[in-house]
């Protein structure tokens, strides 16, 4: 098992295969955080759970799929020589840092959206954007979002610190 990790993390796409697993593992936990949180946890069934569980990790591969194709369109671009280049690795890691920063601040929207609304990003979401500055407004107002970005930003420069292995050569 081993030795297949070690053949992914040093291939070209490894990147690809590293952000999909943290893309699928946020939006895993953000479920079970959801989830957990819910008032109506007595109400589910062991099959309702497992389902919600099973399509919610489908959804999230599939739209992993979607989160990754910026990077991978970048890594194939990429000439060969230049991706070799140490410094190259740091701007991996500066991409590694902005995928997962968006991933860990949506995890934290989400959650706050989920205690307002008691449901997931939806058609309420899609009208946030489009009043967007009254919307920022009511919401700096509501919560701390410097502390949350704060928390967000430390995260992120935790996990891609921690995963600079597959990026520096």
């Amino acid at each position: 098992m081993s030795s297949l990790i070690y053949k992914v993390r040093n291939h070209r796409f490894g990147l690809i295969a590293l952000l999909a697993f943290c893309f699928i593992g946020i939006s895993l936990l953000t479920r079970m955080i959801l989830f957990f949180s819910s008032q109506r946890t007595g109400e589910l069934t062991l099959f309702t759970i497992l389902e919600s569980f099973f399509v919610g990790f489908f959804f999230d591969l599939v739209t992993s799929t979607y989160f990754i194709i910026p990077l991978l369109v970048y890594l194939w671009l990429c000439p060969e020589w230049l991706f070799r280049k140490r410094w190259h690795g740091y701007v991996l890691n500066l991409i590694l840092f902005f995928f997962i920063l968006l991933l860990i601040f949506d995890s934290i929207s989400e959650w706050f959206f989920w205690e307002e609304f008691t449901t997931r990003f939806n058609f309420i979401a899609v009208d946030y954007l489009v009043y967007t500055t009254e919307v920022i407004g009511n919401i700096r107002q509501s919560y701390p979002v410097e502390w949350f970005v704060a928390v967000a930003l430390a995260l992120t420069t935790f996990i891609v610190y921690q995963l600079r292995s597959w990026t520096i050569y």
